[in-house]
């Protein structure tokens, strides 16, 4: 089983320096592939000089979600893993999600919700905007996921390819959930801890990214 780390980035040379070292050494990681969305800093200097032989791979568009289908595209492991560059995520949670993918799991989704899970110092209004929102798509697609919009996940490429995900920005993984579920895939949830980033402002707009996953809720409320 060969395994490829995407990493979306846009401005993030301060964070990179701190991230990549990280990252544990995992047997079955075959490649590393950054989606940059036309950086202005040092984030692609930095990726090379840590990470070698890291793949680079420009965004034909913008947002989360085109990243991530651009770099699922140029990528080559049976499964890919996504990491955010920021450093809010822990990338030695990493070899957690592999082991799920080799125990059978097409889709092994964190947690932030999960007994062992951890949220540091997150604002109210997110808390409540992020709760209130994966309660309601739990009820109008009838699902029991715990934590939707945590960004850190695990999948089959190919599959992730198939499910045609039209989502460009934040409200990626609110569809690749609820796609993945009505496909079939075998999905597993598993604790994860989230930190504060380290460099730099959110690129997430509560206003306009809240707004893009109530639309891509109820757009899948009644689709089978």
């Amino acid at each position: 089983m060969k395994v490829s780390i995407i990493i979306p980035t846009l401005n993030e040379g301060g964070n990179l320096a701190y991230v990549l070292p990280r990252i544990p050494n995992i047997p079955e990681v075959d490649e590393w592939v950054i989606a940059d969305g036309h950086s202005t800093d040092n984030t692609l200097q930095i990726a090379r000089e840590l990470l070698p032989k890291v793949k680079i791979v420009l965004q034909d568009g913008k947002g989360k979600g085109n990243a991530i289908l651009c770099a699922a595209k140029a990528a080559t492991g049976d499964y890919f893993i996504i990491l955010d560059s920021d450093g809010s995520q822990m990338p030695e949670e990493m070899p957690l999600y592999v082991e799920k993918a080799k125990a059978g799991y097409e889709l092994v989704k964190g947690s932030r919700f999960l007994r062992g899970g951890q949220i540091e110092n997150q604002p109210l209004v997110r808390k409540i905007i992020v709760k209130t929102a994966n309660t309601i798509a739990n009820i109008v697609w009838r699902t029991k996921f715990s934590d939707i919009c945590y960004g850190m996940f695990l999948i089959d490429r190919r599959k992730y390819l198939d499910l045609d995900i039209e989502s460009t920005g934040f409200n990626i993984e609110w569809e690749l959930m609820i796609k993945a579920k009505r496909k079939g895939l075998r999905i597993a949830e598993i604790p994860a801890q989230e930190t504060n980033r380290i460099h730099g402002g959110t690129h997430i707009n509560y206003f306009r990214d809240g707004w893009m996953i109530a639309k891509t809720v109820f757009k899948n409320a009644f689709k089978k």
